[in-house]
């Protein structure tokens, strides 16, 4: 629930911190093309228990830790793809990062690499109750640039129900810790959790936009293979989301960060290649950050025509990116509510920003509404 206090304090959210000149640019794409990162995954290693929804084996198709020299194999072959290899960073995922034991070799390893040059920061993910004092300790004396934390929902029900080893309280101090110190973070939400709801989805991303998140990442939850989930779904105990459902809540919650000025470092699992078989149920589709954001042009288009006579639209050829979608999807969706788009040569111009701005301030008032 989102109470009075927290509606208060929420002002970087509620004043929206708009950019005009910057917000079309960060909408551009829903996956994060910018940055060259290296990703070397860890599945499950430094984790204590097993998550609900979770089996990184199922979602990488990594089954063993990668050794030194696999490590540096790829941080060179990563090199020859970027554009600016200078900028490079070094990215640890899947497990929870302890600092200890094989992750400890993995640190090493990395900051030799910082010191011949051939990365720049070195980046993890970890759940939150790891950001202690000594935590940081470690942190200020490596050259890490980056940590995500697995946040997944601000809902302590929620966090419960998955068997996360952590509540919102944990979130908070983390947050407060790492941002107290100077250390960029992100943080990894999830929908469509047991017992989610829409309210929760759209109070955690003002939470995360709260707390001082640089960037956020969102996936719905789909059911992997051999996950607990996996047993609830077959023996009809939970039922995950559907495509549609998914989307009419990530979308809202993609426009909002969009609108405070925090990153969205992709939106939809990442899942490739053969690992998709590995997705029992749930709205998985690879396109998924794609039909997030069309769904959001969809809705720039029906106010742009709302309290208009005519529900015909000819727009300056530039804007042929924006309201075309993934496979004509808004082309096709507007065309389904009697909304007819054209593009031609000095067409008629469309206020984006400001139309997400007016969607944004009304989703933010339906949120206020129900507290």
């Amino acid at each position: 629930m989102i109470d009075c206090t927290t509606w208060k304090v929420t002002q970087k959210a509620h004043c929206l911190r708009f950019v005009e000149g910057s917000l079309i640019n960060r909408a551009c794409s829903v996956y994060n093309i910018d940055m060259n990162i290296v990703p070397i995954f860890v599945p499950h290693e430094g984790c204590r228990t097993r998550c609900t929804f979770c089996n990184e084996y199922s979602a990488t198709g990594v089954r063993k830790l990668p050794d030194m020299e696999e490590v540096l194999s790829t941080v060179k072959r990563y090199r020859g793809y970027f554009r600016n290899p200078d900028e490079t960073e070094l990215a640890f995922y899947g497990g929870t990062f302890t600092g200890t034991g094989q992750q400890q070799v993995y640190l090493d390893v990395a900051e030799e690499l910082v010191q011949k040059g051939l990365i720049k920061g070195i980046r993890f993910s970890t759940s939150p109750e790891q950001i202690s004092e000594e935590m940081i300790g470690l942190l200020n004396s490596t050259s890490i640039s980056f940590v995500e934390l697995g946040v997944q929902s601000f809902d302590d029900d929620l966090l419960k129900s998955c068997r996360r080893n952590h509540g919102s309280r944990e979130v908070y101090e983390a947050a407060d810790r790492l941002r107290s110190n100077g250390i960029a973070f992100g943080i990894h939400l999830m929908t469509g959790l047991p017992g989610d709801t829409e309210e929760k989805d759209i109070y955690s991303t003002l939470e995360a936009i709260r707390v001082g998140a640089s960037s956020v990442r969102i996936h719905p939850l789909v059911v992997l293979k051999g996950s607990l989930l996996e047993g609830e779904y077959l023996h009809r105990r939970f039922a995950p989301q559907g495509l549609e459902e998914s989307i009419e809540i990530v979308w809202k919650m993609y426009l909002l960060l969009l609108l405070a000025d925090v990153k969205v470092s992709r939106v939809g699992i990442c899942i490739y290649g053969k690992q998709i078989e590995n997705v029992v149920a749930g709205p998985f589709h690879p396109a998924f950050g794609e039909l997030v954001r069309d769904r959001l042009m969809l809705e720039v288009i029906r106010r742009c025509c709302k309290g208009r006579d005519r529900y015909a639209l000819e727009l300056d050829r530039k804007y042929r990116r924006w309201f075309t979608g993934h496979k004509k999807a808004v082309l096709e969706s507007a065309s389904g509510e009697g909304i007819s788009i054209g593009f031609c040569d000095d067409g008629e111009d469309i206020d984006i920003p400001l139309y997400m701005k007016l969607i944004g301030e009304e989703i933010l008032g339906e949120a206020y509404a129900k507290t």
